[in-house]
């Protein structure tokens, strides 16, 4: 007899990749007006949303941007891209430029003693770069080598743009071990920009209100709120993130905020069990999620990324050429031509 499917796995295979998707019942503030969207309300943030001091540009298009919840899942909260163009471009350097280079760790630490640069400024700098696969010794290895294996496992030699497609996440401030599920792998400094970005909408997502529910689900004094520990998930085309749910943390009743950067995805969000139907929303590029109270204990995935559909602000060669501190990166066509087939998630959490 065949074990009997969740609702949640239901919902997954229904977006399975490869045939049209199925977005009617999805939610989509971007197409649908909220008001006729009966499975959200529309909310008040509690604060404008302030730029950091320390960051030099202009982050937000809008104070005090329209937030959702939903309302069947208590705790969700959803800002519509609420980020200016150059910020989001910033945000996709702070992703591929910044972060994914030692002492943080990505998927590929298990197998290579990676450089200090970032696989995308290698590959950015010189596409015709190798990086040795080959069981070698360390005498055998030429200058030009920016990596050594650390397994026999991969035989074939490759270039900084091939490992960067398999690049699939990048772990923030404490070490998450995807073996044992704990954070025992040692800490590395969260990046301070984007730690004061996460608290400036946790503060802003503070008791938010609206006319049927004053608490919409966070109770959470978002002053409190430090990046404690993040993940950086890199989903090309094909990519899904299974149902599960994060519940590592010491503490949950900090929210967990997330960022999308790029193609725009299917996010599912269900219950504490996978029984409970979920519901399917569109995320797209520049858009917050941040799972509170209830909802910071659901069972959530993306089983789809929907091609064709980043933003010409990011996905146009040349749209980041005059950007505040443009010269400290690369040309921006890299960027262009990544992000035209990935979707970037970047989300941190308070632990403790």
């Amino acid at each position: 007899m065949a074990p009997v499917q969740t609702a949640f796995r239901k919902a997954e295979k229904k977006y399975k990749r490869g045939q049209p998707p199925d977005l009617d019942n999805a939610v989509d503030l971007a197409t649908t007006a909220a008001a006729a969207n009966e499975a959200v309300r529309e909310i008040k943030l509690a604060c404008d949303l302030e730029t950091p001091a320390t960051i030099p540009l202009q982050l937000f298009s809008q104070r005090r941007p329209p937030a959702y919840a939903l309302r069947d899942h208590p705790g969700l909260l959803l800002i519509p891209n609420p980020f200016t163009d150059e910020a989001q471009r910033w945000l996709a350097r702070k992703c591929l430029c910044d972060c994914p280079r030692p002492p943080n760790r990505t998927n590929l630490d298990a197998f290579f003693s990676l450089p200090p640069e970032s696989l995308f400024e290698l590959a950015s700098n010189s596409e015709k770069s190798s990086l040795p696969i080959a069981n070698r010794s360390q005498a055998d290895i030429q200058q030009s080598d920016v990596t050594l294996p650390k397994e026999k496992f991969y035989t074939q030699p490759g270039s900084p743009s091939s490992l960067l497609e398999r690049q699939c996440w990048c772990t923030l401030g404490l070490q998450y071990n995807w073996t044992t599920k704990e954070y025992d792998r040692g800490s590395s400094p969260f990046d301070q920009d984007l730690d004061s970005l996460m608290r400036a909408i946790a503060i802003a997502i503070t008791r938010p209100s609206d006319t049927s529910d004053p608490a919409s689900g966070n109770d959470y004094n978002g002053n409190l709120f430090e990046s404690e520990a993040g993940i950086i998930n890199y989903y090309d085309e094909r990519a899904t993130m299974a149902g599960h749910v994060d519940k590592t943390e010491e503490k949950m009743d900090a929210p967990l905020i997330s960022l999308s950067i790029g193609l725009s995805c299917v996010y599912l969000i269900g219950g504490t069990t996978r029984d409970t139907e979920p519901t399917p929303i569109v995320l797209h590029s520049g858009d917050v999620l941040a799972m509170c109270g209830e909802s910071r204990t659901a069972y959530h995935g993306v089983p789809l990324v929907l091609a064709d559909t980043t933003p010409a602000s990011l996905s146009c060669p040349n749209s980041g050429a005059n950007d505040n501190a443009a010269a400290a990166y690369p040309e921006w066509h890299y960027f262009a031509k990544y992000l035209e087939h990935h979707r970037i998630n970047c989300n941190a959490r308070k632990c403790s």
